[in-house]
């Protein structure tokens, strides 16, 4: 009988910088910390969500800005300032190195699954910072998906509707702050898989909530909303 099977990803847990990368970050201390060098709070959701619903967890710990896992190759986004400089064997060996292990491990979870029958939900974790080129984003979760996708978009709306019941204070809403068809590891994999087979879904929390009482609650209700 096939199930549904639930794996959660984090590409942006941590701002880890190799040692051997370390000079070209000399400069980079307030990014690194910043949202710009990783997603704080993601990796935090990501566990506790994992641990809770028994499910596997992968995650990245190294800078987005040495090698960015939620984007395409040979995307202008790959790269940051600090590593762009890198000459071009250095990125290729970021990439074997971080990016392709990462990735097809991920992947290659989800084709044992659907070869085995299953249907899989990848839940990616994600934060957002509370304000953007000086304008602040009212959304405080976000749901994004594909919403050409019926499957994706049913799923999120439930979703939606589960978490704004538990957090009736909260705005939740769907593809906000970004919009999940754009670039990234779940749009990808949508073209690897069947869509009867993957969703493809990912979580955005304001970062705003991460030193309020209200996180741990965030993190229950996630937990509470999916089983």
């Amino acid at each position: 009988m096939s199930t549904r099977k639930i794996l959660i990803s984090c590409e942006h847990a941590d701002h880890i910088i190799p040692s051997m990368y370390a000079s070209f970050f000399n400069e980079a201390n307030g990014d690194l910390t910043s949202h710009k060098g990783f997603d704080p709070g993601s990796f935090d959701l990501a566990k506790y969500t994992a641990r809770n619903l028994d499910v596997p967890l992968y995650y990245q710990k190294v800078s987005r800005l040495l090698i960015e896992m939620n984007r395409s190759l040979n995307t202008p986004d790959l790269f940051s300032k600090y590593s762009t400089v890198l000459a071009e064997k250095d990125k290729r060996l970021l990439e074997q190195k971080y990016y392709h292990p990462y990735r097809n491990e991920i992947e290659g979870k989800i084709s044992e699954w659907v070869e085995e029958g299953h249907s899989v939900l990848h839940l990616s974790f994600h934060t957002f910072t509370p304000s953007l080129n000086g304008l602040e984003r009212l959304v405080d979760i976000g749901i994004l998906c594909d919403e050409n996708i019926e499957s994706e978009l049913k799923f999120s709306e439930q979703w939606k509707e589960q978490l704004s019941i538990i957090f009736p204070s909260l705005l939740v809403m769907i593809n906000m702050p970004y919009n999940g068809a754009d670039d990234g590891f779940t749009t990808y994999l949508r073209t690897k898989f069947p869509q009867t087979s993957y969703l493809g879904i990912e979580l955005e929390v304001n970062q705003k909530y991460i030193q309020q009482p209200i996180w741990s609650d965030i993190k229950k209700g996630l937990v509470q909303s999916l089983a």
